[in-house]
């Protein structure tokens, strides 16, 4: 098999994530003698393929809700980081012991207490997390391409038997 490359555009000019598998194994077949022996050794690879498709499948789906809760996540800690800064301008300017003072030191409290469950959140859904599941998912892509390589030999050498 040859060259396998897949590269990830954040933007028009920019990859952000770039993978490429060299040409794969070259396999031992010529020690399979018989047809059995191929036989066995595809069952082995065709449960092998079915295990990593659907751990694939299971982080493409873990891949695709980190994204959207990521993307959710910062434009929540953009708001929030935006409104504490308010506050932070506000409260100073408002005289002690008043209604408005006192309601707008609970708010500045409630924006960063829910900042710290963001930043949490983020560790947990956050870029780094989405770079991570990305990571995984491309390298169970890769031993997909290479197990199918080595059916391919298999069944290469199956035939010549």
């Amino acid at each position: 098999m040859g060259q396998f490359g897949r590269e990830v555009w954040r933007s028009a000019d920019e990859p952000f994530f770039h993978l490429t598998i060299y040409p794969t194994m070259a396999y031992s077949v010529n020690l399979l003698t018989t047809v059995a022996e191929c036989d066995a050794a595809l069952a082995a690879a065709d449960s092998e393929l079915r295990d990593l498709q659907h751990r694939e499948e299971n982080l493409d789906y873990a891949r695709e809700n980190t994204t959207e809760s990521a993307t959710e996540v910062q434009a929540e800690m953009a708001s929030l980081t935006a409104e504490i800064s308010a506050l932070n301008s506000i409260i100073p300017t408002l005289a002690d012991g008043t209604r408005a003072r006192k309601n707008n030191e609970i708010n500045l409290r409630r924006a960063n207490n829910r900042q710290a469950i963001l930043n949490d959140k983020q560790d947990l859904r956050g870029p780094v997390a989405l770079l991570i599941r990305e990571l995984g998912l491309a390298k169970v892509q890769a031993q997909i391409t290479e197990t199918n390589a080595f059916k391919a030999a298999v069944t290469a050498r199956k035939a010549a038997l």
